[in-house]
């Protein structure tokens, strides 16, 4: 790995490509691909570009990224709009499930109105590269006049969990089905 730089148009399908194979959905049914790229991805390269960075290996090539939707309410609007309508084609189920993630992030939008998602290449993993990516967003958030962000990973993801608690993430709350974490800028010059 080489550098964390600003996500860039070339980064697309590489990223898209790190996001689907994280989910372990690289050889999934098309529609399962489509569902996590249009949840988890598409909307934020697609919508806030400005506020995604790739980690890049020595040909520059993304290894891995860090995503962020920097206001809850632009990016529930936006996604109700254009990225909803995607999924309700796919099925019932999808659209239902995509609801229920918009709530998981709706219910700290005031204290946290950004979240993110990050994921790194398999072979780029535990070289310290997701807290690169972390610190990245966390400046770029900071100079934007935002206290914190957060996000909700798997309850069961203990191997995430502990990733972000050592980067200074605190639980809001647990279900069966996720943890929402957050980290909080204040008292942090930018």
């Amino acid at each position: 790995m080489d550098a964390i730089r600003p996500y860039q148009e070339k980064d697309k399908e590489r990223v898209r490509q790190i996001c689907l194979k994280n989910a372990d959905c690289q050889y999934a049914p098309d529609d399962t691909k489509k569902y996590i790229l249009l949840m988890y991805c598409d909307y934020y390269i697609e919508q806030e570009p400005d506020n995604c960075f790739v980690a890049v290996d020595g040909n520059d090539n993304a290894v891995g990224y860090i995503i962020c939707a920097e206001n809850y309410e632009k990016y529930a609007k936006t996604f109700r709009e254009l990225y909803l309508p995607q999924v309700d084609r796919i099925s019932l189920k999808r659209f239902v499930d995509a609801r229920l993630d918009l709530l998981s992030h709706s219910m700290f939008k005031n204290a946290y109105p950004a979240h993110f998602h990050i994921d790194i290449d398999e072979a780029y993993q535990r070289r310290g590269i997701g807290s690169l990516l972390v610190t990245a967003l966390k400046l770029q958030l900071k100079k934007k006049k935002l206290s914190g962000m957060m996000l909700v990973c798997g309850a069961d993801n203990q191997q995430a969990i502990n990733f972000y608690e050592k980067n200074g993430f605190k639980t809001l709350l647990t279900t069966k089905v996720g943890r929402a974490m957050a980290l909080d800028f204040d008292g942090e010059k930018a």
